[in-house]
């Protein structure tokens, strides 16, 4: 079923996902509901949006993984080498400090180049002008020494709808329940999915993603005049800002202000205190998060796509 609003309280994208929580309304229904103001858009003018996926990762509390499992290796390598002059050590426990020691290394290894050699950010660009969404990619694996790389995913404005999905889990007695907001590329004049990719994930309630496709249907098929004002995003936070990145209520800077304003109400204290209580652990966190922000690469865009994704037609970019 369909409202008239666009909003399906069952699936409409075919087949459905498994996670699927909710429908938004459809790319092309008349404005409906808030678009509200976001902190995550890059770029914003009459010709393209460029929304970040840098807060879809929490840089810097991998780099601390990578750090101790390093660390771990090069203890187990000491023991190792103590072993060596032990008399009657048996065999098995060397073998089973060698399978340590590598597990370590790879572990420290593939953590550290997670963290430090995925780019900074990975953009999306809505060029409403040729009707295009570029969806800049990097893939990794889990073998730290296979083959990384980025890539871009090129979709027809026309073809897009989108979906929330849902993430249920469980520590302990405690479940937690996070959603998604997801774009899907649908067969020319159907709901027959053919690509999805994933525009933002973390959110507790899905009140922010229905108001962030909002602002993109607005954006896409209106253009800017008529959005809510846009904070664009600072791409080069200062130390202030990476360190407090987790709480930044806490900055005494234009990004904490603006958090301050988001976090308004019970739900806004109540998660100002709990994350307070381990202040600091989220210090150590936005430590590691200044030392990534420095030594991470760029975003990077195949050549040619870069300028292609900018234009205001769909001439080639060569």
């Amino acid at each position: 079923m369909t409202t008239e609003t666009g909003v399906s309280h069952a699936p409409r994208i075919t087949p459905a996902h498994p996670q699927w929580a909710q429908d938004l309304a459809l790319r092309d229904a008349p404005p409906s509901g808030k678009a509200d103001g976001w902190d995550e858009l890059n770029h914003l003018d009459e010709v393209y949006l460029e929304f970040s996926m840098a807060s879809n990762i929490p840089r810097g509390l991998i780099l601390w993984g990578g750090l101790a499992c390093v660390a771990a290796g090069l203890g187990l390598s000491y023991l190792m080498l103590s072993m060596a002059i032990w008399d009657g050590m048996e065999p098995w426990i060397v073998g089973v400090a060698i399978v340590m020691w590598l597990v370590a290394f790879s572990h420290g290894i593939f953590f550290l180049r997670l963290d430090l050699r995925l780019p900074k950010d990975r953009p999306v660009r809505f060029n409403r002008r040729q009707g295009k969404v570029y969806a800049n990619s990097y893939t990794w694996n889990h073998n730290p020494f296979g083959r990384w790389g980025g890539g871009v995913k090129v979709f027809d404005w026309s073809t897009l709808q989108a979906e929330i999905t849902k993430q249920i889990g469980a520590s302990g007695e405690v479940v937690t329940q996070r959603y998604a907001l997801e774009l899907v590329a649908c067969k020319p004049g159907s709901f027959e999915e053919v690509d999805r990719f994933r525009l933002q994930h973390g959110a507790q309630t899905t009140r922010q993603y229905e108001e962030q496709w909002e602002l993109l249907r607005r954006y896409m098929n209106d253009g800017p005049e008529g959005l809510p004002p846009q904070n664009l995003r600072n791409q080069t936070p200062g130390f202030i800002d990476c360190l407090l990145f987790a709480m930044p209520w806490f900055a005494p800077t234009e990004m904490g202000r603006r958090a301050r304003e988001r976090m308004s109400g019970f739900f806004g204290t109540l998660m100002m205190v709990l994350m307070s209580l381990v202040f600091p652990l989220w210090l150590l966190f936005g430590l590691g998060n200044f030392v990534v922000m420095r030594l991470a690469p760029e975003a990077r865009w195949p050549a040619g796509v870069d300028e292609e994704s900018k234009l205001r037609s769909g001439r080639s970019a060569s």
